[in-house]
C-alpha cells in the first residue's frame, strides 16, 4: 500500500516580487489512513520553490483535505507552457516517510500567473533506493 491523494492548484497570487506567486493546492488525502505533510518543494528551472517545512504539519484524515502554499518563482511570458514540473511533498503515512510527486504543466496567463495542472501522481517510500541496494 502506499499513500494516494488528489492535488489540485486551489489560489494563486502576486508575491513580494514581479517573479514571485503565492500557489496554493489543495490536497485530497484518498486513502484509509492519516497523511501528515512535512514539507514540499517545486525544482523546475522555470517554476521553482525552495523546501517548505510546514510546522506544524498539515495532518489529513482520511479522505479529508487541506491546503499548502508555496512561493514559486516563476518569469515566464504570458502563454509559456512549462512541461514536466513539479511538486515534491515529503509525508508521513502509515508510519512512514514517503515522497509525493506530483507532476504537472504550468501554464502562464496574460498577467504572468503560472496556474498548474495535474497529469501524473507517484509516490516512493524515502530511502528506497538504499533499500534496492541493500538487497
Amino acid at each position: 500500500m502506499e499513500p494516494k491523494v488528489r492535488v489540485e492548484q486551489d489560489a494563486v497570487q502576486r508575491g513580494a516580487t514581479l517573479d514571485r506567486w503565492q500557489v496554493r493546492w489543495c490536497i485530497e488525502n484518498l486513502g484509509q489512513q492519516p497523511l501528515k505533510i512535512l514539507a514540499a518543494r517545486a525544482p523546475h528551472g522555470k517554476f521553482r520553490c525552495e523546501e517548505k517545512e510546514f510546522t506544524p504539519a498539515v495532518d489529513l484524515g482520511p479522505n479529508q483535505r487541506g491546503w499548502i502554499e508555496l512561493e514559486a518563482r516563476c518569469s515566464e511570458p504570458p502563454g509559456t507552457v512549462v512541461e514536466n514540473a513539479f511538486l515534491i511533498m515529503r509525508v508521513l503515512w502509515a508510519g512512514s516517510l514517503w515522497l509525493i510527486l506530483v507532476r504537472f504543466r504550468v501554464s502562464v496567463n496574460g498577467e504572468g500567473a503560472p496556474t498548474t495542472m495535474t497529469e501524473l501522481i507517484t509516490t516512493q517510500p524515502v530511502g528506497f533506493s538504499w533499500q534496492q541496494a541493500d538487497s
